[in-house]
């Protein structure tokens, strides 16, 4: 087939990019011709009144629109597969996506046909408001979410405006959600059919992650690793609590405070490594008892997980979102209270005190990764989905 990716980058390149580098490499790789468009935040930067701007550009963008309405003429895709539209490009190309004849995927990264920001967290808590609350969209503003007046008004402007135009809802066949928990939420608030969702997790390929090193192998498994955002949502205040729970075990932490964020005060069985590169990432995990998240927010699908597995480490999630699916509900990890410092140190504990066991349970979450979230069943969903009745 030929398939068109459509793609708005952020300003700091992060998961999503990584999917649709990896989507991209896949599909080539099974002989499908790929068309990419991409646009970045960055242009923003370029522009003339450059926010105000943005914000009539993530209602409508007549050069995207524009642009894309050429490519189907000119490419004839068979399908296109949507990632972030925002600000730069617009869902008004999803429209013209529909009347050109070509089916239309698009894949959920966060909750953003619900909740303007996406996250369903704000003020330090789990939000779902934009789901239920009177005003919708308009809660957002009320809030301010984005942490401004002009930013929340923005991103409540461009959710209401996609909603009563029907973007989604009327020019989308197939929504590819991450996890199941993810299709049940936007399905609950949206009212969008659930035959019209897959899901389709996200994975990692096998041959690009990097063997670790010699030294970590001969060390064992010894201490406790996190990688990810230093941040408020991602709960960094509940890794600091549980390592003070458990003085004996050492904890390593990789990763970079948010901009904005004063990190608390570090305990001193915490070691912070910074941004690590892949290959230290490797040793991080391949070396460690246990991976953790602490995340208080609806993470959609972290790839952290499923790298801590195929290292064969053993991870403790919280109860939140799609998380314990990837864990196959503690078969290939363990699932705990969310927020709770005293649930997490209690499994790190025990994994502690029988680390037979808790390797056993990082094989078993190898095995997983290799077998669901590994690149061949990620195309076989992915192509299902695409070829639709093109089959």
């Amino acid at each position: 087939m030929k398939i068109l990716i459509i793609h708005n980058r952020y300003s700091r390149s992060g998961g999503e990019e990584n999917v649709v580098a990896f989507q991209r490499r896949l599909l080539e790789a099974h002989g499908h011709r790929v068309v990419l468009y991409e646009r970045s935040y960055d242009e923003i930067r370029q522009w003339r009144f450059g926010r105000l701007t943005s914000l009539f550009s993530a209602l409508y963008n007549r050069r995207a629109a524009r642009d894309v309405r050429r490519i189907v003429r000119r490419e004839n895709p068979d399908v296109a597969i949507v990632h972030n539209l925002f600000p730069v490009i617009s869902a008004a190309v999803l429209p013209v996506l529909k009347r050109g004849g070509v089916r239309v995927l698009m894949t959920l990264h966060n909750y953003r046909l619900v909740c303007p920001t996406g996250l369903f967290y704000t003020r330090g808590e789990l939000c779902e408001r934009c789901g239920f609350a009177f005003g919708r969209e308009w809660n957002c503003f009320a809030r301010q979410c984005e942490g401004s007046a002009a930013g929340s008004f923005g991103y409540a402007l461009r959710g209401w405006w996609s909603r009563v135009r029907g973007y989604f809802s009327e020019s989308v066949d197939r929504f590819l959600a991450l996890s199941d928990f993810q299709r049940d939420v936007v399905n609950r608030y949206t009212g969008i059919p659930l035959e019209r969702f897959a899901v389709v997790p996200n994975a990692i390929d096998p041959e690009a992650m990097p063997e670790p090193s010699t030294d970590v192998r001969l060390i064992g498994r010894c201490y406790v690793a996190y990688a990810g955002r230093l941040s408020r949502e991602k709960g960094i205040d509940l890794l600091f609590e549980t390592a003070r729970r458990l003085p004996e075990l050492e904890f390593r932490v990789a990763g970079e405070a948010a901009e904005g964020f004063v990190l608390p005060d570090v305990p001193p069985n915490v070691r912070l490594l910074g941004r690590l590169d892949r290959q230290g990432v490797a040793d991080l995990y391949a070396g460690a008892l246990a991976a953790i998240v602490t995340s208080r927010w609806y993470e959609g699908f972290p790839l952290t997980v499923v790298e801590a597995m195929y290292y064969g480490a053993p991870v403790a999630v919280p109860e939140l979102a799609g998380m314990p699916e990837i864990v196959d509900r503690g078969r290939c990890g363990a699932v705990y209270a969310p927020g709770s410092a005293t649930a997490l140190a209690e499994v790190l504990t025990r994994w502690a005190a029988d680390p037979a066991g808790a390797a056993a349970i990082g094989q078993r979450g190898r095995e997983r990764v290799l077998s669901r979230y590994d690149p061949e069943t990620y195309y076989r969903t992915l192509f299902e989905n695409a070829s639709g009745d093109l089959k």
